[in-house]
């Protein structure tokens, strides 16, 4: 009992002076201020006024109270209901999560190493010899504030990487949104279409029973009408293709469809273009994946310099205690060197200088991507509307003055059924492309607006992240 008490209380004290440094160094694994970080970098970027601090709050199993399903959807209200419960942005701060416990782990030291021994006399001797001892590595002391500055910047860098993907969501959404708006739209001049058939039918139908026309137009109107209605029948099925799409992205995915749509395409109604030079520098300034991959070069840096530590040979300190057979006692201080002959660091050191290397090569990859992205999005945008003015203001309306005329002309006799059918199919046909360039300058807006990092009205400055180091 005398040897237990002893040792134990030699471990006891050597356990009490490590547990005090470690309790002075170890960094807090709370993720709650990082995701309440994230949270306000993409405030501004996301067409919503809801406070994301308070959304994710709950868990995204809750169904979010700002649409019950079945009142008519606005793009704002789609977008609010996808940051409450939407698991894909959940996983993302998963992720922040994780790289949170990496700091904390970083800077916890490594666990020591207790050993201990009892043996007992084979030579008739009396006594019993015992030892037990403590080691303890000590590289960590010098290693652990790189090793921190490396697990910092990582997640700087995922906490502005969450955020990113929070705005991308929202982009997906505004898009999948633009889409079943022109789905919608789409419905609306099929029908019309529909209309004008049935009426052109009939009107050919009852000359063709009088002997002025021949048969065959009455076959060709009835033809015009059905396939109109199968154009119909085509659009109601995509407009609900669409919806579930952005039920989806909402985290709705098993919710009826029966609900409609309130909102307008109204990307060719903004009159003013952005300067491209300057919607360039603000994407360079403002886009969070930049400042992310920044923050990767960073923590690129400090793993170089915990290798060139390694080259650096490991020292451990220790604590022994040893009873002899004579039952004589001693305690024996020692310390560990490891010898850096067989594996000098250098291959670690090269490595760390190539993710270097790689980390500033992907940032200035980005860039380049960001100044394509803003510069061919906005001339996409420009292309569009320059459409949307020549359909809408010319094409589209000339086409309706023919067709009025046409079927005046017809029910006139100056000109026969296969011509009015003609100038009828032009019509739908430039509705339907004004609609799809309306839809087509809506979607290079959106694109436009998160190329430049959400929105053209932030602050131009560059996102910062300040982790937070509490213990």
């Amino acid at each position: 009992m005398s040897l237990i008490r002893t040792a134990t209380g030699h471990v006891t004290s050597g356990c009490a002076l490590l547990a005090t440094i470690v309790s002075a160094g170890c960094l807090s694994a709370n993720p709650l201020p990082d995701r309440m970080r994230t949270a306000q970098l993409t405030e501004g970027r996301l067409g919503s006024d809801l406070r994301l601090e308070d959304a994710w709050t709950e868990g995204y199993e809750t169904p979010s109270e700002a649409w019950d399903g079945i009142a008519p959807l606005g793009i704002e209200t789609a977008i609010t209901v996808t940051l409450q419960n939407d698991p894909d942005l959940r996983l993302e701060l998963a992720r922040v999560a994780e790289a949170r416990a990496d700091l904390a782990q970083s800077s916890l030291p490594p666990n020591p190493v207790v050993g201990f021994g009892i043996g007992a006399a084979i030579d008739g001797g009396g006594g019993s010899p015992a030892m037990i001892e403590v080691m303890q590595q000590l590289t960590w002391l010098w290693t652990m504030s790189d090793r921190i500055d490396l697990q910092d910047e990582r997640l700087s860098s995922t906490i502005l990487s969450a955020a990113r993907r929070t705005v991308d969501r929202a982009t997906e959404v505004r898009t999948a949104f633009a889409r079943a708006l022109a789905a919608r739209d789409l419905i609306e001049i099929e029908t019309a279409y529909i209309g004008t058939t049935s009426g052109t039918f009939d009107l050919v139908s009852a000359l063709a029973g009088v002997g002025e026309v021949p048969p065959v137009e009455v076959d060709r109107a009835l033809i015009d009408h059905r396939s109109a209605e199968a154009d119909r029948t085509n659009a109601t099925r995509e407009l609900r293709n669409r919806k579930l799409e952005l039920l989806r992205l909402m985290g709705w995915p098993d919710r009826s469809t029966e609900w409609t749509l309130r909102g307008t395409l109204a990307g060719s109604q903004r009159v003013t273009v952005p300067d491209e030079d300057e919607a360039v520098q603000r994407a360079l300034t403002v886009r969070l994946d930049i400042a992310a991959s920044r923050r990767d070069i960073d923590a690129a840096e400090a793993e170089a310099r915990l290798a060139g530590l390694s080259r650096i040979p490991e020292v451990g300190a220790g604590f022994g205690w040893k009873r002899y057979l004579s039952d004589r006692q001693i305690l024996r201080p020692g310390m560990t060197i490891s010898i850096p002959v067989l594996d000098d660091g250098y291959a670690r050191v090269a490595k760390a200088a190539a993710r270097l290397e790689a980390a500033h090569l992907a940032l200035a990859i980005i860039e380049e991507d960001v100044v394509e992205e803003v510069r061919l999005n906005l001339n996409r945008w420009i292309q569009a509307r320059e459409q949307v003015e020549a359909y809408d203001e010319g094409l589209v309306e000339a086409a309706r003055t023919v067709v009025r005329r046409s079927e005046r002309a017809f029910k006139a006799g100056s000109v026969n059924a296969t011509e009015l059918l003609l100038t009828q199919r032009r019509l739908i046909t430039l509705e339907r492309q004004l609609l799809m360039e309306q839809l087509t300058t809506d979607l290079a807006w959106i694109k436009l607006e998160n190329a430049v990092g959400g929105s053209f009205e932030l602050p131009l400055e560059a996102p910062v992240v300040q982790v937070e180091r509490n213990r």
